[in-house]
C-alpha cells in the first residue's frame, strides 16, 4: 500500500484548526489558528489568521505538510478540495491526523497515545500544534486527489473574433502555431520514453486544439515541458483528477526534543539581498547573500537553523520587504533613528572580522542592522539575566528573553514557561474538592452508582454523536464527490447526445446533398448533351452544311421590332417564326423593306402574307422541307436542301413570271383587236 514517507526529520509543518463559530461554508471568511514546526519545534504561532493569508503562507513556506484534525474545517466538498490542492505547493500534502474518514479517532486520544499533553478542552492554536506534532510523529493519513497520469491541453489564446480577411488570416498562424507546438511536446515525450494518448481537433490551417494524457506524474512532464500562456496559444499542464483516497503516513519513533534557538535577523533587500543571523548573545551565528533571494527564501533558511525574534533595517524607513517578512515571521522591527554612516558600518565588519568575513556592501549592512538591533536590546537581555540569576529562576533563558523581544510583558512571559525539570502538575489535580455532605453508606452507593451510569452514558453518548457528526461530514463530502461526478457523466451524455443528433443532421443533410447532386448531375448531363449537338450543328454550320435561322417568336410587328431592336435583323438573314399565324401583308411588308432572303415556317402561313412575299420574291419554305434543327433558342436547317427548296422557289416564280406576260400579252391582243373593230 502506498504511504506518506517523511525523508527528513526537519521537515517543515504547518498545523492549522478552524476557530470556534467558524466555518468553511459561511459567508464570512472563516479565521484560522496556525502554527509552524520544525523539529517537534513550534518556530510560529498565529492566534487568528484568515484562509487567504494561511494558504499565502503555505505557498511562501512550501512546507512538506499541512495538517490539520479535520479537512472539511477548510474545505465544504469535493470541488472545494481540488481547488485547496491546487492552491497549495506541489511537495505540499495536505494530512488528516485523525484518520480516514469516518473511522476517526479523537485528537485528544491520540495526544494521550503519542504522550502529548490536552489539559481540559484544546484551543484552537493547541489543536493546530498537536496535529502538526503527531505528523512529526508519522501519524494521520493524507489525501491523494490525482493519480500517475498528467495532462497536457495545447489550445488558442483568445478567440479570433469576427471579421473577414484579418480573421482568417489570424485563425491560420493561430492554428499553425498550435500544431507547431503540439508535434514539439510529442517529439519530447517521445525522447523521454514517455506514454501517452493524444487527442487532436483539426481544422483548415492546422489543429485546433490538442489533449495529452500521459503515463508519468506532474514533477516529470513539468521537468520536460513547461506551461506557457502567448497571444496565439497557451500551453496548459495539470494533474487526472481521481477519486479522494487517504493513505497512511508512514510511522516514525519518537522525535528527539529539540530546544529551539532563537536569533536577531538583520536584512538587507535588494536585487542581490542579505541576512545575518545573530544569537542572543551577540554572537554571528550565519551571514549570507545571493543574487534574487526572495522572502520566502530566506524565511526558510532562517527556520531551518531557528526562531528570529526581532527584523532588523539599518535604514529609519522601514523597507516594505522588511516588513512583510517581520510580519510573516511574527517578529519585531527594529530600525535605527537616523542613517547609519558608511564609516561606522565598515568599522563594525572589521569588529567582527575574527568571526565572520563581509564579502559585499549587502552582508556588511545585513551585519550592521543585527548588530544595532542587539545592541538596543541589550540593556532588557542583561536585566532579564540578572532577574534568572538573583531569583534562581529554573526557566528557558533564551525562551523567556524571546517572548520579551516579541513584546510579551516579563511577568506573562514567566507565567507561560515551564520551570526546567518539573513536572507541572495537571489542573484537575491541583483542584480543591467540594466538600461533601455527609451521607449514609446506602446513599452513597445508591448515588455513586447512579453517577457511575450516568458518567458512562454520557461519555457514550458525547463518543456517539462525535462519531456520527464524522460521518455526517464525510456523507456530505462524498455527496458533492459524487454530485461532481454526476455532472460529468451528465456532461458526457449531454454531448454524446448532441453529437448523435448532430450526426442525424449530418446525415439528412448529406442525403439532401446527394439528391441535389445528382439532380444537377442529370442537368450537367442535358446541358452537356445539348451543348455536344450545339457544338455539331456549329461545326456543320462552320463547313457549309448547316444555315443558321434567325428565330423570332410570332410573325407580328411588335416581334419583328422587338428582336430587331435586340438581336438585330440584316438583310440577307433567313428567319423562322415559331408561330406564323394571325399576320397580314402590312407584316410581310415589314420583312421586305428589310430584304429578308427568305422564311421558313413550322405552322401555317395566311395566303395574303404568303402572295406578298412571294411577290416580293422571299420564299416561304415549310420547315419540314429543310430538315428544322433546334437547340434552344437557336435554329438551323440544312443548307443543300435550303438551296434545293430555293431553286424550285426561283423555277415556280419564273414559270409564273412566264404565264403572267403571255396572259398580259393576249390580254393585249385582245384589247387591241376590240379596239379595232370599234
Amino acid at each position: 500500500m502506498k504511504t506518506g514517507s517523511m525523508e527528513h526529520d526537519d521537515d517543515l509543518i504547518v498545523g492549522f484548526d478552524i476557530l470556534p463559530s467558524h466555518s468553511p461554508n459561511s459567508r464570512t471568511v472563516a479565521k484560522f489558528a496556525c502554527v509552524v514546526v520544525r523539529n517537534g519545534v513550534v518556530l510560529n504561532e498565529y492566534p487568528e489568521i484568515s484562509r487567504n493569508a494561511l494558504l499565502r503562507m503555505v505557498r511562501e513556506l512550501s512546507p512538506a505538510w499541512f495538517c490539520t484534525d479535520n479537512i472539511f474545517e477548510i474545505v465544504s466538498d469535493s470541488q472545494s478540495l481540488f481547488r485547496l490542492v491546487d492552491r497549495i505547493p506541489l511537495e505540499t500534502r495536505l494530512v488528516q491526523v485523525t484518520g480516514v474518514p469516518p473511522h476517526q479517532v479523537s485528537l485528544k486520544t491520540l495526544a494521550r497515545r503519542y504522550g502529548l499533553q490536552i489539559r481540559g478542552k484544546a484551543t484552537p492554536l493547541q489543536t493546530a500544534t498537536i496535529a502538526a506534532m503527531l505528523v512529526s510523529r508519522g501519524v494521520g493519513y493524507f489525501v491523494e486527489c490525482f493519480g500517475e497520469q498528467t495532462e497536457i491541453k495545447v489550445t488558442r489564446g483568445r478567440k479570433p473574433g469576427r471579421g473577414g480577411q484579418s480573421a482568417n488570416r489570424y485563425r491560420r498562424r493561430v492554428h499553425s502555431a498550435i500544431q507547431q507546438m503540439t508535434r514539439h511536446i510529442e517529439s519530447e515525450l517521445k525522447d523521454a520514453k514517455i506514454d501517452y494518448d493524444i487527442h487532436v481537433r483539426q481544422s483548415d490551417f492546422g489543429y485546433a486544439s490538442a489533449r495529452f494524457v500521459t503515463n508519468a506524474p506532474l514533477p516529470a512532464i513539468r521537468s520536460l515541458i513547461e506551461s506557457k500562456k502567448t497571444g496565439d496559444f497557451k500551453v496548459m499542464i495539470s494533474p487526472v483528477r481521481k477519486r479522494v483516497e487517504f493513505l497512511p503516513l508512514e510511522p516514525k519513533s519518537t522525535p528527539i526534543e529539540h530546544k529551539p534557538r532563537y536569533f536577531i535577523l538583520g536584512v538587507d533587500p535588494g536585487t542581490t539581498a542579505a541576512y545575518c543571523l545573530l544569537t542572543l548573545d551577540g554572537k554571528v551565528h550565519s551571514l549570507r547573500s545571493k543574487k534574487g533571494f526572495t522572502r520566502a527564501d530566506i524565511i526558510r533558511e532562517v527556520y531551518e537553523v531557528g526562531i528570529p525574534v526581532v527584523v532588523a533595517s539599518d535604514v529609519p524607513t522601514v523597507p516594505h520587504f522588511v516588513e512583510k517578512l517581520a510580519s510573516t515571521v511574527s517578529a519585531m522591527v527594529f530600525t535605527p533613528n537616523k542613517p547609519i554612516p558608511v564609516a561606522d558600518k565598515q568599522e563594525l565588519a572589521r569588529e567582527y572580522a575574527s568571526e565572520v568575513k563581509t564579502r559585499n556592501a549587502h552582508e556588511r549592512d545585513s551585519l550592521t542592522a543585527a548588530v544595532y538591533a542587539y545592541r538596543s536590546v541589550l540593556p532588557k537581555l542583561r536585566q532579564i539575566d540578572r532577574m534568572i540569576r538573583e531569583d534562581g529562576l529554573s526557566v528557558d533563558r533564551n525562551h523567556l528573553k524571546a517572548l520579551v523581544l516579541k513584546g510579551v510583558p516579563i511577568n506573562e512571559a514567566l507565567a507561560s514557561i515551564e520551570p526546567e525539570g518539573l513536572e507541572v502538575p495537571d489542573e484537575e489535580l491541583l483542584a480543591e474538592p467540594a466538600p461533601i455532605e455527609e451521607l449514609t453508606q446506602e446513599r452513597f452507593n445508591i448515588l455513586r452508582a447512579k453517577n457511575v451510569e450516568l458518567v458512562s452514558l454520557n461519555q457514550q453518548l458525547e463518543e456517539k454523536l462525535e462519531d456520527l457528526r464524522r460521518v455526517v461530514e464525510f456523507l456530505r463530502f462524498r455527496e458533492s464527490e459524487l454530485s461532481h461526478s454526476l455532472e460529468i457523466v451528465k456532461q458526457a451524455n449531454y454531448w454524446k447526445v448532441k453529437r448523435d443528433r448532430e450526426v442525424v443532421k449530418a446525415k439528412s443533410a448529406l442525403k439532401r446533398a446527394e439528391k441535389e447532386t445528382a439532380r444537377l448531375q442529370k442537368k450537367v448531363q442535358a446541358l452537356q448533351d445539348r451543348l455536344n449537338l450545339l457544338k455539331g450543328v456549329k461545326r456543320l454550320e462552320m463547313k457549309g452544311d448547316m444555315l443558321a435561322l434567325r428565330v423570332i417568336p410570332h410573325f407580328s410587328r411588335e416581334s419583328i421590332e422587338e428582336y430587331a431592336t435586340k438581336n438585330g435583323l440584316r438583310p440577307g438573314d433567313i428567319v423562322l417564326f415559331e408561330d406564323a399565324s394571325g399576320a397580314g401583308p402590312q407584316t410581310a411588308g415589314i420583312l421586305i423593306e428589310r430584304e429578308i432572303r427568305a422564311v421558313v415556317v413550322d405552322t401555317p402561313l395566311s395566303h395574303l402574307s404568303r402572295e406578298e412575299l412571294v411577290r416580293a420574291q422571299i420564299p416561304v419554305i415549310k420547315a419540314d422541307d429543310v430538315e428544322l434543327q433546334r437547340v434552344d433558342e437557336f435554329a438551323f436547317i440544312s443548307r443543300k436542301k435550303f438551296e434545293t427548296q430555293l431553286q424550285v422557289f426561283i423555277q415556280r416564280v419564273r414559270e409564273e413570271a412566264r404565264r403572267r406576260g403571255e396572259k398580259e400579252l393576249i390580254e393585249l391582243v385582245e384589247r387591241y383587236r376590240h379596239e379595232s373593230e370599234r
